[in-house]
């Protein structure tokens, strides 16, 4: 009697091997299924198993970044945070900020950063005359190498700062569009545009 509880010990052993055997290669399918992306002309992305584009896609050596600055009298350039026209994280706002360049808005995105620069926040800044809204050309590896200044630039919006800026200056923020699947939008609701 002993022999037969000490074999089915054993074999309940074994089963419970091959079991977790068997999980286990599941598991391991599962994650290197999304590999077999790598040898088809049009790979595929999808939920659960990501074949992750973002970092495999091939990239260029140059690449267009659209940017806030602005400019003083002598015609130096500050760059302004991307804070000063959405609250938000910074992919956030730059959506929001090449939606309203792709809706022809683009000057509202100036109006707000110049808003901001009138608030206490902006103080750190210093003084400009002009806010640009520009679309630089960038050499990855020249700015990796610490070499920050753009190939070409194209100034997508410009506004002169004026006197015409409100008193009592609230958090710019750009109005929220319709959700594009980011999450929620920050809206300061009776924000007037007023430059």
């Amino acid at each position: 009697m002993v022999g037969t509880g000490m074999r089915s010990q054993a074999a309940g052993d074994e089963r419970a091997k091959l079991f977790r055997g068997g999980i286990s290669m599941l598991v391991l399918g599962a994650i290197l299924w999304p590999l077999r992306e790598n040898w088809r002309s049009q790979p595929r992305d999808g939920f659960p198993l990501s074949y992750y584009p973002m970092f495999t896609a091939r990239r260029g050596r140059r690449v267009a970044v659209t940017y806030i600055r602005g400019v003083d009298a002598a015609g130096g350039e500050h760059l302004l945070p991307y804070l000063c026209v959405g609250n938000g994280g910074l992919n956030q706002v730059r959506r929001q900020i090449n939606r309203r360049i792709r809706e022809g808005q683009a000057s509202e995105v100036c109006r707000c950063a110049a808003i901001w620069l009138a608030s206490p926040a902006g103080g750190s800044v210093p003084p400009v005359v002009r806010v640009e809204l520009v679309t630089g050309r960038f050499r990855l590896a020249d700015y990796y190498a610490g070499r920050l200044t753009p190939i070409d630039c194209q100034v997508v919006a410009s506004l002169p700062i004026g006197t015409a800026l409100p008193i009592a200056v609230v958090t710019p923020t750009l109005p929220a569009l319709a959700s594009d699947g980011m999450g929620a939008m920050v809206v300061t609701p009776g924000l007037e545009w007023v430059v």
